[in-house]
């Protein structure tokens, strides 16, 4: 694990260091300790300045560190530099959370030295325990924000909306439409469908559009192998045979799709983790990691019901599902993605001969209460049982706009919903 993200301190300092507007309740929400080396300096002395009443200006640092030239060479670059303010905050999450995860490794490596020097059981739990209670800290009530802060920052983004804010495309327009553009970062969507009903299918193609318009997204694989899904993911997004992919066995007409496809598609930014035996925590640091190294957008995770509960298999399967449900959501809250998840329904629906409801959502309850969206398959048969080649994508909630159905057209020969 690394426990520190320079560009991501850079940032904070240099919001802090702006001559027209520096940041001063940024200078008090974030303790200089959570940052590392010069920066970490650097914070400690806006803060002097800030409780003297003094902007803290790169002049006013330099004099406080006397002159110093590695800290005259480490303000110069930072002259002039802004950022948006959405970068900044994503910025100020990365440093506080690293600053935890630092302090709880001290806490963990104190805890263990102690451990060790214990006798008896109860002074060892006492030495564990003091060394785990220093971790709590007053925590700043940083989710607390005036109205006024924030209609500046929605005029803000009304006239130039950061990139971070805009909605991601999805493969299917009108499915866009209902989703008031795509979908949204910090917010969770549900894929529900029997097994076979392509629930796999167009999660991979949700992710697959988004890396193709360059965001950065990741598919987690609990059922299929890396090779499943990469010629899922070649056939879908070149449209080309699946069968023929899955048989390595391509004609010409299929392979200059294949190959025209992957002339410009081969480098977007999509990530798979074919895993077999991994939970939700498994999924966080993942996440985590890519969001911090490569930028990270789109989360699928294929699918729920197959993740490995963290909260011990002693816990009732209903209680499972709702931990790993609420777990990401918070994961797409904390790491402003968006995060898809395909779930199995029931059979009530097959055996009924009717469109899918929340309800039909299986170990349903928690799911249905923690995602933002929820959109159920169904595939529309003739009065003789046979599939009419069109399947329905039924949004049954969506807290981004209406609810309703849309028609599109089953492509399994291509492994896509067109």
């Amino acid at each position: 694990m690394i426990y520190e993200s320079e560009q991501d301190e850079i940032i904070l300092v240099t919001a802090i260091l702006s001559v027209t507007n520096p940041d001063t309740e940024l200078i008090e929400r974030v303790d200089p300790d959570a940052l590392s080396g010069w920066r970490a300096k650097i914070w400690q002395y806006a803060r002097d300045l800030h409780a003297e009443g003094k902007p803290p200006t790169p002049r006013r640092i330099l004099a406080k560190a006397g002159g110093d030239i590695v800290m005259q060479q480490a303000l110069e670059p930072l002259r002039g530099q802004t950022y948006p303010a959405a970068r900044v905050r994503e910025a100020e999450r990365t440093v506080t959370d690293l600053a935890k995860f630092r302090r709880l490794h001290a806490a963990l490596t104190g805890a263990q030295e102690r451990l060790a020097q214990a006798e008896t059981y109860s002074e060892a739990f006492e030495a564990v325990h003091g060394e785990l209670g220093r971790l709590e800290q007053p925590t700043h009530i940083q989710s607390v924000v005036d109205f006024s802060t924030l209609w500046d920052e929605w005029l803000e983004n009304l006239d130039t909306p950061p990139e971070s804010s805009k909605p991601i495309p999805t493969p299917w327009p009108a499915l866009d439409k209902k989703l008031a553009g795509g979908l949204h970062r910090g917010r969770t969507y549900i894929v529900g469908g029997r097994p076979g009903e392509g629930k796999s299918v167009a999660g991979v193609n949700l992710a697959t559009h988004a890396a193709e318009n360059g965001y950065p997204s990741v598919v987690f694989s609990v059922e299929m192998g890396r090779r499943e899904v990469t010629d899922r993911v070649i056939a879908g997004g070149a449209h080309a045979d699946y069968g023929q992919i899955v048989r390595h066995s391509i004609d010409d007409h299929n392979m200059a799709r294949v190959a025209e496809w992957g002339d410009i598609y081969r480098s977007m930014p999509l990530h798979v983790v074919d895993k077999g035996d991994i939970g939700v925590d498994y999924v966080a640091a993942v996440c985590r990691t890519l969001k911090r190294t490569k930028g990270l957008d789109v989360v699928f995770v294929d699918y729920l019901q197959l993740l490995k509960p963290s909260g011990g298999s002693r816990m009732p399967r209903y209680e499972q599902i709702g931990h790993m449900s609420r777990a990401l959501k918070v994961l797409a809250m904390d790491l402003n993605v968006a995060v898809v998840i395909a779930c199995q329904l029931n059979r009530n629906s097959t055996n009924e001969k009717r469109p899918p409801t929340l309800a039909d959502l299986r170990e349903s309850g928690s799911i249905e209460q923690d995602c933002d969206v929820a959109i159920l398959l169904h595939h529309l048969r003739a009065d003789n049982g046979d599939h009419t080649g069109d399947v329905e994508l039924v949004v049954a909630k969506n807290r981004t706009g209406a609810t309703g159905t849309i028609t599109a057209r089953w492509a399994a020969y291509q492994a896509r919903i067109a």
